[in-house]
């Protein structure tokens, strides 16, 4: 329930952040009319030092009123260049990291929502007597300082994050977030390296019922489904996979037919959805970073160094996913007779589809392959045994895919000398 919450707060993000300010600056702007029209009677309550006349705060709202406006067109501009720029040299999978930004949303809702509250006060403010003291004036100023305080976060906010190795920073505490997640789950349940189901008679597919990507998996609904059923759901997909409707996404074994009304109600705890997550989808979250190596070691841009920080921030990633043991999860649920089968996490299948891109494009830059060796390194340091099998076994493709590009005697000792540490 709670990731289903989250992925709803997802979707709708940025609009629940602006609708938060506009309602803060609506209900702000109400309180501030009933006291100028007295109808809420505190003014003796009230230093008089953060009073003003009438026709005083008519200039001050109207002339904040234009500022804001103005404020916030040139906040929106520099917004689309920082995500133009961002599409172009970094990923268009990085634009949403910082469009969803606290600081970005934040200083979109406080800028609008001072321009309402302006407006509205501005409109009431004929129906104050022109003899009485108000404060809307008063509260529009110490508005307008907080505005310029996130106007410099804000700038501080841009200037940081157009920056490479900044951003590289960012991507990997999301991608350290998201794995840790997935690791406080795999420790709550069981791992195991085969499964058998030959005890069922009856193999049933669930199909999903639209496009989209594969975002979640509702456990607890497919518990409470299958509680007194004697089967075995193996769960065929994994979490950011692209599917379509009444494509496979996993098998029921049973020992007898099932209703099909089960089958139906069974694809309702696989939420299928629109875009990837980087909570609990790992792999998207370190495809981010691997976009990034790659557009670093390409012809046009040349900036190895980026690339290799990349690569050891990817190094200690897979680092973590190393020391998961097994290769299927089971799920079982309290007081249930089935079980739900997952493979969550293949480690070979990860350490392959996050480095292969990068051994492809960069195997003709020397610094790119020792950075890959020394990720390697990081990541056998942390595996199972298992696993460091698995690394061994990575450092001899990157070295058989990489040695042809090399001509030079100091080059070839280099690479030896990097995968003989491996065996």
């Amino acid at each position: 329930m709670f990731q289903q919450l989250y992925m709803l707060f997802k979707d709708n993000k940025k609009w629940m952040v602006l609708g938060g300010y506009f309602i803060v600056s609506l209900l702000l702007s109400v309180i501030i009319i009933l006291i100028d029209t007295r109808i809420i009677p505190i003014q003796n309550y009230i230093p008089i030092i953060l009073f003003t006349t009438v026709e005083l705060a008519k200039e001050i709202l109207g002339l904040l009123a234009g500022v804001l406006l103005t404020i916030t067109t040139f906040t929106f501009s520099t917004i689309l260049i920082v995500l133009t720029m961002y599409s172009s040299q970094f990923s268009p999978r990085v634009v949403e990291n910082f469009l969803t930004n606290k600081i970005t949303m934040k200083v979109l809702g406080i800028y609008v929502g001072g321009f309402l509250y302006s407006i509205i006060n501005l409109l009431f403010m004929k129906n104050a007597d022109s003899s009485f003291l108000v404060i809307g004036a008063t509260v529009a100023v110490l508005y307008s300082v907080l505005c310029i305080i996130y106007f410099i976060v804000f700038v501080y906010t841009v200037s940081s994050s157009i920056q490479a190795n900044k951003l590289i920073e960012r991507l990997h505490d999301d991608s350290m977030e998201s794995i840790n997640h997935k690791i406080e789950f795999l420790k709550d349940n069981e791992r195991i390296n085969h499964y058998s189901v030959e005890q069922y008679d009856t193999k049933t597919k669930i199909l999903v019922k639209k496009n989209g990507y594969f975002t979640l998996i509702n456990f607890g609904l497919i518990g409470n489904l299958i509680k007194d059923l004697d089967c075995r759901i193996y769960i065929d997909s994994n979490i950011g996979d692209y599917l379509i409707k009444n494509q496979k996404i996993a098998y029921l074994y049973t020992k007898a037919e099932v209703k099909e009304d089960l089958i139906k109600e069974l694809s309702n705890g696989f939420s299928i959805g629109d875009e990837r997550y980087s909570l609990n989808d790992y792999m998207f979250s370190i495809q981010k970073i691997v976009e990034l190596a790659l557009r670093a070691i390409s012809t046009g841009i040349n900036d190895p160094y980026t690339a290799i920080q990349c690569i050891r921030m990817i190094g200690a990633l897979l680092g973590k996913m190393a020391q998961i043991e097994g290769h299927y999860t089971i799920v079982q649920p309290p007081k249930s007779k089935g079980a739900i089968i997952h493979k969550s996490v293949d480690f070979r299948k990860d350490i392959y589809f996050t480095f292969y891109q990068i051994v492809h494009y960069g195997k003709k830059d020397l610094s790119v392959i020792l950075a890959l060796f020394e990720a390697l390194e990081i990541i056998k340091r942390q595996g199972t045994a298992y696993n460091q099998i698995v690394v061994k076994e990575f450092a001899e493709y990157i070295y058989c895919n990489s040695i042809s590009e090399y001509s030079h005697k100091m080059d070839i000792d280099l690479l030896k000398e990097r995968r003989n540490e491996f065996l």
